[in-house]
């Protein structure tokens, strides 16, 4: 990306910002666009663990690295990240006063993201999506997508021109992206009978029903698969065996509680589905690094009114 239209998509971020108040904290606020959320973080945050809902981030000044078990990946202002299915992920955070990261989250949308595969599959019959792994990956952003943001920025600051001219800008950037090398990832989510989109009904249900007891005979069946093939396609595409990925959901979700509610860890551990506080403690300090007696505002949240998720 050329230095100039750098500078003008974190100038026209941190107008953004300032549009909705957020100029002078670390915080993330929904804009009037349904779907899309602007963020500004103003420290450095070290390596930990949170979770990651569906959809792209884009970075428009900053940068972060990310872990997702053994995968390691960057992303920042040429590199924009595609989540297909909630992940916790394990983020290093580069931001200061002086130097705020500042970007987007877009929620992904199937009927926009599936009526643009199948038009570019007529159009194109050869054009073909890659093998599905991961449901994780970073894209690299090319000039259209650059100028598509810079719009985008530029009308979320009014309310008319966001409410004519933002849904299709979305559209518009969803399709350079399905373009991009990684752009199979979003037409895997679409496909009813992709692994991707089976394992991502599996993990739907394991965020609503996380603190009830979950088995893997009851997850595969909802899959459609065997357990032996259901074992091997999810941690395919999440990077760890069903029964670990629930128990990281659950200590996020109860990392939630103790920060956002202020429940005590025992209280936090029972609602998560934990039946020995001492258990629960152990494998807390395990995942984050520190107990939940010691765990605070730094260790990967923006702000309180995320839910414990965070971009």
């Amino acid at each position: 990306m050329n230095e100039k239209l750098k500078q003008q998509l974190a100038k026209t971020a941190k107008t953004l910002c300032e549009y909705y108040g957020i100029a002078d904290q670390t915080n993330r606020v929904d804009t009037i666009l349904p779907g899309v959320r602007i963020f500004r973080i103003d420290r450095y945050h070290k390596l930990a663990p949170q979770m990651y809902e569906q959809g792209i981030v884009i970075i428009f000044q900053g940068n972060k690295i990310g872990y997702v078990n053994q995968h390691q990946f960057g992303y920042d202002v040429e590199r924009c990240l595609i989540v297909t299915t909630p992940y916790p992920i394990s983020c290093e955070t580069f931001a200061s006063p002086e130097m705020p990261l500042m970007g987007i989250n877009i929620d992904l949308d199937i009927n926009v993201i599936s009526e643009l595969v199948s038009l570019m599959q007529l159009e194109h019959p050869c054009w073909k999506t890659g093998d599905m792994r991961c449901g994780v990956a970073t894209s690299q952003m090319t000039e259209p997508m650059y100028l598509c943001m810079l719009e985008l920025l530029s009308v979320l600051h009014n309310p008319l021109d966001t409410k004519v001219l933002g849904t299709d800008l979305i559209r518009r950037f969803f399709y350079y992206l399905l373009q991009s090398e990684q752009g199979y990832l979003l037409a895997h989510y679409c496909e009813q009978d992709s692994s991707l989109a089976k394992i991502a009904s599996v993990i739907s249900y394991v965020q609503a029903n996380f603190a009830q007891r979950l088995n893997v005979n009851e997850l595969a069946e909802i899959a459609g698969m065997s357990v032996s093939v259901f074992h091997k396609v999810f941690k395919q595409v999440v990077t760890d065996p069903p029964l670990q990925y629930i128990k990281k959901i659950r200590l996020n979700h109860a990392k939630s509680y103790i920060l956002q509610e202020g429940l005590a860890a025992n209280i936090a551990a029972q609602r998560v589905g934990y039946e020995s506080a001492a258990q629960f403690s152990r494998e807390f300090k395990r995942y984050f690094g520190v107990p939940p007696s010691r765990i605070d505002e730094n260790a990967g949240f923006i702000s309180k009114s995320n839910n414990g998720y965070m971009k």
